[in-house]
């Protein structure tokens, strides 16, 4: 498979880069499995995040950065596909009540509010613990990652250590305000559900985030 990717061997592709071949990879890492956002161009977190993951599961040096040894692997026919695991939780943390609770705001308006690599409290609803969430992009949703490891533990403890379904009431601090949201994680980085959010397959509607979201919504 010929990727039209490189102009010189020793041309690095790396976080920061943007272009046609920031795209181009992008959409290879998403055929493969490894990057579920749509392709925009900009070499940024979740894009490094996503080569890492290919590295590692091709057995190379996982610096998130493509050289020549990463971009001849990855178009060509023998790339690694991500291991799934076959017990996937198909289920949502819906409670019956919730201690706190959110103002309903609408994606397009929060997504003005927020800022890249910015960090947010968000809070489970029904527990009251708090964590750090760091903002990364978004089109549908927010996309985004847990600050620190000690953050990384509590969003664990909500929703597990690996890829699943579960999904978790929330409300994040965003502009002083308690905004009602839902979350849902693959372990690394997490989807972040407001009001008149939509997921990643065209743009659909996710009944369970809406669920949650209105759950934790001031009446």
């Amino acid at each position: 498979m010929s990727s039209g990717f490189s102009s010189g061997q020793d041309e690095l592709i790396a976080q920061g880069s943007k272009g046609d071949k920031v795209v181009r990879l992008q959409q290879r890492l998403f055929d493969l499995g490894y990057y579920t956002y749509k392709p925009t161009g900009s070499f940024q977190v979740v894009t490094r995040n996503a080569v890492i993951a290919f590295q590692q599961r091709a057995g190379i040096m996982s610096d998130g950065t493509i050289g020549s040894e990463t971009e001849e692997l990855i178009f060509s026919n023998a790339a690694p596909r991500p291991v799934f695991s076959p017990v996937i939780p198909i289920t949502y943390t819906a409670r019956t009540t919730y201690q706190l609770s959110g103002t309903a705001m609408e994606w397009f308006t929060v997504r003005s509010y927020l800022n890249p690599e910015t960090v947010y409290v968000v809070t489970d609803a029904y527990s009251g613990e708090s964590a750090n969430l760091r903002f990364l992009e978004g089109a549908y949703h927010a996309e985004m990652q847990p600050a620190t490891e000690a953050d990384r533990r509590i969003i664990s403890g909500w929703l597990g250590s690996a890829n699943s379904f579960y999904k978790c009431a929330v409300v994040i601090t965003i502009q002083n305000r308690a905004v009602a949201a839902s979350i849902q994680w693959n372990g690394n980085n997490l989807c972040v559900y407001f009001s008149e959010s939509h997921s990643h397959v065209a743009g659909l509607d996710d009944v369970e985030h809406n669920a949650l979201v209105s759950a934790v919504t001031r009446p």
